[in-house]
This record gives C-alpha cells, sequence and structure tokens, in this order.
C-alpha cells in the first residue's frame, strides 16, 4: 500500500470495508472512525472524544500503523418484510383498469412462479407471484448492497469506471437470490422475471457499462434492453427462463417510474393535468396524461433518505419521523419510531422538524437558527449551530443538515415548476398529483407542503402509490396487455434533461428558500411561466 493512500482504501485493501455513501468525498459521515491508536494529520481530527481523535476514513491519509474503530454501523441493516402483500392478487388490487390474468411468462405447472422486483438505488423489494392464478406467495426486501460504494447514482457510476462494474453485478445479483430465497414459499419453479429500476441499477445489475449515463448529454447504453437469461445473472429458474426489464424514458428516468405512472394510471387519465412524483436519492418527476406527458429527474441526493446528514439514519427503531413544536411554550415533541433513546432522524422527520421549526421562527427563510432557538436546545461547535434532539446532546440537527434538505426539496420543487414552463405560456391546470416511492409512504404530506417541497395544490387532488415500480412490475408480470400499454405510452413520453432548460436554475435558486422566494409560487395550479 502506499504511503498517502486513505484510510477507506486502507480498510477496503485489508477486507475490512466502510461505508461511505458518498463515494468518499467527505460528504456523508458515514465513514467516521475513531482512531484508537497510531497517528493521523491533526488538520483531519474533527473532534476528540476521551482523548481519541476521530477523522473521516475517505479523508485521511495513512502515513504508518493505525488501530481504529467505526463509529458508524459497517453493515446495512436488514430490511425487514412485513408481508403486506402476501395473498393480493395485483390484478384485482392495483390495476388501474380491468385487466385479464394472462402472464408474459406462460405458466406449464399449477406451482410455477414469476418474480416482480423493483430495484431501487437504496433498496430492492421482490414479490413471488403464483403464475396459475396471481396471487402473491412470497415477498423480501433489502438494502441495495452497493450502498458502500456511493449512496447516489452517480457515486456507482464513477465506481464502475473505476473498476468495479463486477463487483457492483455481482453484489446486486446475490442479493436478489437471498432474497428469493426468503420469500420462498414451499415448491414451485420459476419460469420468469420483470425488473423495474432506473437506467443506471438496470446496466448496473446486466454490468453494462453506465458510464455514457452521466455524460452531457445523456448517453446511456440503451433504453430497452433483450430479455436475458436468469442463468446468466445467476438467479434459479432452469433454462430458458427470461428476465424482462422494463424500458426507460430516458439516462436519468427509468422504467420504474415508466411502470409506476402507468400503474398510476397516467396512460388513461383524460381530466387534465396529472403529477406524478417519485421521491428517493434522484426525484423523478412526470407531468401528463393520456395523451402525452413530459418526465424529468433532479438530483435531490439521499437527504429524503437520511443520507448525507450528520444525524441522519434510516426510518429504523430510535429515528425522529415526526415533530411538532409549540409555537407559544416552545415545548418540542418528538415523534421516535419503536420509541425510546433517540438515535437519529430520517427523512420524514428531517421534513416535519424544518417545517415546525421554520413555523415557530427558530429558523429563518434560509434554513439558519434565528435567536428565537431556546438556549437549552442550542448547539454550538465546529460546524456551526445546531439543535439538541437527545438528553445527552449527541444527536443534534446541525445548520448544514438543514442546507442538504433545502436543496433537495428546490431542486424537486423546481423540476416540477420547469415541467409546467416547458408547456408554454397559459394556465395549466394540475387536477391529480401521485407521491410514491419508499420514503414517500411515511411523507408528512402538509410539512412538505409547508417547506415548498411540493405545489400547494388542496390535499385532496394528492394520492399515493406504495411502490409503483413494483406494483408495475408485477402487473407487467401478469398480464401482456399491461406490459404492452407501458412499451406503448413511452411512445408518449417526453424525456426533459433539466440542464437544457434555461429557467431551471433560475427555479432552484428561488426555491432554495422556505418555502420559496415568492410563497406565491407555491400555489400555482399550474401556471406556467
Amino acid at each position: 500500500m502506499a504511503d498517502g493512500t486513505t484510510l477507506l482504501k486502507a480498510a477496503e485493501l485489508a477486507g475490512e470495508p466502510l461505508r461511505a455513501e458518498c463515494g468518499g468525498r467527505g460528504a456523508c459521515g458515514r465513514c467516521l472512525v475513531r482512531i484508537l491508536d497510531g497517528q493521523i494529520p491533526e488538520y483531519r481530527v474533527l473532534q476528540r472524544e476521551d482523548g481519541f481523535p476521530q477523522a473521516l476514513a475517505c479523508l485521511t491519509p495513512v502515513h504508518g500503523p493505525l488501530t481504529v474503530s467505526p463509529l458508524v454501523e459497517a453493515q446495512l441493516p436488514k430490511l425487514v418484510s412485513t408481508d403486506r402483500a402476501v395473498g393480493l392478487a395485483p390484478i384485482e388490487a392495483w390495476a388501474p383498469w380491468p385487466l385479464e390474468l394472462d402472464p408474459i411468462i406462460e405458466p406449464a405447472e399449477a406451482g410455477d412462479l414469476g418474480v416482480a422486483l423493483d430495484i431501487g438505488t437504496t433498496t430492492l423489494r421482490l414479490l413471488l407471484v403464483r403464475l396459475s392464478d396471481g396471487v402473491i406467495v412470497g415477498e423480501a426486501g433489502a438494502y441495495n448492497p452497493q450502498i458502500p460504494r456511493g449512496a447516489d447514482v452517480i457515486s456507482r457510476i464513477v465506481a464502475a469506471e473505476k473498476g468495479f462494474l463486477a463487483e457492483l453485478a455481482s453484489a446486486v445479483r446475490a442479493s436478489v437470490v437471498a432474497m428469493i430465497r426468503e420469500a420462498n414459499a414451499g415448491p414451485g419453479r420459476i419460469r420468469g422475471y420483470v425488473v423495474a429500476g432506473n437506467p443506471t441499477m438496470i446496466h448496473l445489475l446486466l454490468a453494462a457499462d453506465p458510464s455514457g449515463i452521466r455524460r452531457i448529454p445523456s448517453q446511456p447504453r440503451a433504453l430497452a434492453f433483450p430479455p436475458v437469461d436468469a442463468s446468466e445473472l445467476g438467479w434459479p429458474g432452469g433454462s430458458a427462463t427470461p428476465v424482462h426489464t422494463v424500458p426507460a424514458a430516458g439516462g436519468w428516468v427509468g422504467g420504474d417510474i415508466l411502470a409506476g405512472v402507468v400503474r398510476a394510471g397516467f396512460s388513461r387519465y383524460q381530466d387534465g393535468l396529472a403529477l406524478y412524483v417519485d421521491l428517493g436519492t434522484n426525484g423523478e418527476i412526470v407531468l401528463g396524461g393520456a395523451e402525452f406527458a413530459l418526465a424529468c429527474a433532479c438530483s435531490a441526493g439521499p437527504a429524503f433518505e437520511g443520507g448525507g446528514i450528520r444525524c441522519g439514519m434510516r426510518a429504523d427503531r430510535g429515528a425522529v419521523d415526526g415533530a411538532r413544536i409549540d409555537e407559544e411554550t416552545g415545548a418540542i415533541e418528538l415523534s421516535v419510531i419503536q420509541g425510546g433513546r433517540v438515535r437519529g432522524v430520517c427523512g420524514s422527520g428531517l421534513i416535519a422538524l424544518t417545517d415546525g421549526l421554520f413555523r415557530a421562527g427558530w429558523i429563518d427563510r434560509s434554513a439558519r437558527f434565528t435567536g428565537r432557538l431556546p438556549g437549552h436546545h442550542r448547539v454550538d461547535g465546529k460546524w456551526g449551530t445546531a439543535m439538541a434532539l437527545s438528553e445527552d446532546r449527541k444527536v443534534a440537527l446541525w445548520e448544514r443538515d438543514l442546507a442538504s434538505l433545502i436543496r433537495a426539496k428546490a431542486a424537486v420543487f423546481a423540476g416540477i415548476r420547469s415541467l409546467v414552463g416547458a408547456l408554454g405560456p397559459g394556465e395549466h391546470s394540475v387536477e391529480r398529483a401521485i407521491v410514491s416511492g419508499n420514503f414517500g409512504r411515511f411523507l408528512n404530506l402538509p410539512a412538505a407542503l409547508g417547506i415548498g417541497l411540493l405545489p400547494s395544490l388542496p390535499l385532496s387532488h394528492y394520492g399515493y402509490v406504495d411502490n409503483g415500480a413494483l406494483e408495475g412490475a408485477a402487473l407487467a408480470l401478469l398480464s401482456r396487455q399491461f406490459f404492452a400499454e407501458i412499451e406503448s405510452y413511452l411512445t408518449k413520453v417526453t424525456y426533459v434533461d433539466l440542464a437544457d432548460l434555461a429557467g431551471y436554475m433560475d427555479e432552484f435558486v428561488g426555491a432554495s428558500f422556505l418555502p420559496h422566494t415568492s410563497p406565491e409560487l407555491l400555489e400555482f395550479r399550474g401556471q406556467a411561466t
């Protein structure tokens, strides 16, 4: 190992990799370690506790023997399946219009199975479906094992360019095999798969070079891949078991979004404009209806899922997922998943906290703490000012964390307004808005409107699709007509690269405040600008 190699790289070479969800840019804080023995440059010491220095492994050079202890969980927690879908028949439960059971893969025997799979940047979700009657017999979920190479798609593309493509492909393929094993309800041969995912995830699954995706303009290897045999991926199913992937609209809008909007009924929506927002590491937006649609993606980053936040974590035990502040007394009530000690803040909690802090006047429109923040909550340190969330004051929400959320929400809202603006002059009424995504399931909608993440349409205009990608993949698995509808609707979808829209950055800057530079801009019913 060369002198000066980063501690992150040294740990990887030693077979003890550390998490670095930002791709090693020093942004996420996941590779924070305590130096138990040895010396590191003083300028890399973030703080000391009990005499031991703490530093980010991705930025710290190694110039001699070191003994370190990770301060953040090195392994991804297990994503527990709650069996919410077992026993459901997607054709009956999720079809946006009447569909006949007509599996894309013909079953040979009564017990034959199909797999619907959503490969997300953060999570993987899988349904095991009996093809003869279209009933879900098993499900499983897992965190994407590629996360240690970066929480966002750009970091993983860069990792692939650095020679880790095979590793990234192997990791997600192996995770799917483990999920099938977990979901398996008994004997039954898998006959085929339908997979939905964003373009980067599909490229990495198939070990296709994804480097063109991040070029300007974006140039994926392909938007639609032909079916591959499951044996090529190491997946169960025997010979001639096809793996179908849902086609993408563009370099940043994939089959997961196409499956979701058709699942939400956009391909047959005739009552004006409908808005579909998938909130996750990548914020994808579709605006349209039966005759046409515009689609774009904005780089929201991992803040919605707790990434890049000093006290951020996923929606797990000990995460703050809601908050209420009494504006008169200054009392704050935190909702903590499963109760007990506060361990961090998940995305929904971050949005609720930000809305509550703004309403109480504890932060200003730039998301900086004001003099109204009670002294017993105030923390001042190396990273500026923060609000303590735990009794020991070790879990704190910093101004830089709030800044990360503001950038994420600004990217999404600016994307929405930019698509409306792309329709041209005139009033364009949005009559229906659908929020989707794993994060969206826990979204505090009034708080999301309050901080300017979503437009201030009447709450009655909003609806929710739990996991549009997975539900759409299941319908495509069980109905040839539905899969054909996705392919047909794709011809009506225009992919918009926000970088090509002259007004996008203006919209982004305007949305980088609470709730916006001009609050009335939130209350548009699609008024184009």
